[in-house]
């Protein structure tokens, strides 16, 4: 009976050191997941500010990266040059990697602060975030796959915005260019120009949660949220994403109208406290 029990043992230890190295093995994760549940249209730049634009200037091969950043409570395109706070994914966003950003930097349509707090989101929970991804990449093989996605959220506490917390979604370190990878669109002529309706992302609950706490009750310490990216796969078109919450998934033109206002509030808002 003793060697039954030390060898029950012995399968015991082996199989829990089998986990611990399968887990202290296993690559940095991003979280962001495609929300099959929820849909909305687009309905080209002018009508829906965007939160991100990305789209090459240059080059037109992959990849391509877009970065926007609060600094001295304006609006600048710059990457935050550090991995997430939230479950970071081991990749940085860097304009080297990958001319993207749309220029000219001041095109509000293109590019925006996101204030959560306006009348037009009125976010009091990570669970209500969604990211509509919208692709435009009409060539031959219209495909993308985002590297990363990583939302960063800023206080107002001090008087000048600064980063409280961040969230990444995308690939783990690297990117494999096919199904196997968690924000990979093998066809996003299907969704076809900025007018098409988009993918939608979500946080995940773990994830959600861990930025439910470092914004405190409400999210009431994160107020503003900008955006950076990197998108591989890409060949030409603007790929462009929109943040607003999951109680407006599909919104009327009257709520259009109202985060119009929203932006435009929020960077007045900014303005007043420089």
């Amino acid at each position: 009976m003793k060697s039954v029990c030390v060898g029950s043992l012995r399968v015991a230890v082996t199989a829990v050191a089998t986990v611990l190295l399968a887990l202290v093995s296993q690559p940095a994760s991003a979280t962001f997941i495609i929300d099959t549940g929820t849909s909305q249209l687009a309905q080209g730049f002018g009508n829906v500010p965007r939160l991100l634009t990305v789209h090459r200037t240059g080059a037109t091969t992959s990849p391509e990266t877009a970065c926007n950043s609060i600094s001295g409570g304006a609006l600048v395109q710059t990457c935050s040059g550090a991995d997430a706070t939230i479950q970071p994914n081991g990749f940085i966003n860097n304009l080297a990697n990958g001319d993207g950003t749309v220029n000219p930097a001041g095109d509000t349509s293109k590019n925006n602060i996101v204030d959560l707090a306006s009348a037009a989101l009125n976010i009091t929970n990570a669970s209500q975030i969604r990211l509509n991804y919208n692709p435009s990449e009409t060539g031959a093989d219209p495909k993308t796959d985002i590297q990363d996605i990583t939302l960063k959220f800023y206080s107002t506490n001090s008087g000048t915005p600064t980063v409280v917390a961040s969230v990444d979604g995308g690939c783990a370190n690297a990117c494999l260019g096919n199904a196997s990878d968690p924000l990979f669109f093998g066809d996003t002529g299907t969704n076809l120009g900025n007018g098409g309706v988009g993918f939608i992302l979500k946080l995940d609950d773990a994830q959600a949660a861990a930025l439910n706490a470092a914004c405190g009750a409400n999210m009431a310490n994160c107020r503003f949220v900008t955006a950076e990216s990197t998108i591989l796969l890409t060949d030409d078109g603007n790929d462009s994403f929109t943040l607003f919450s999951s109680a407006l998934a599909v919104p009327e033109p009257s709520s259009l109208v109202l985060l119009g206002a929203g932006l435009a509030g929020c960077a007045a808002f900014l303005r007043r406290r420089q």
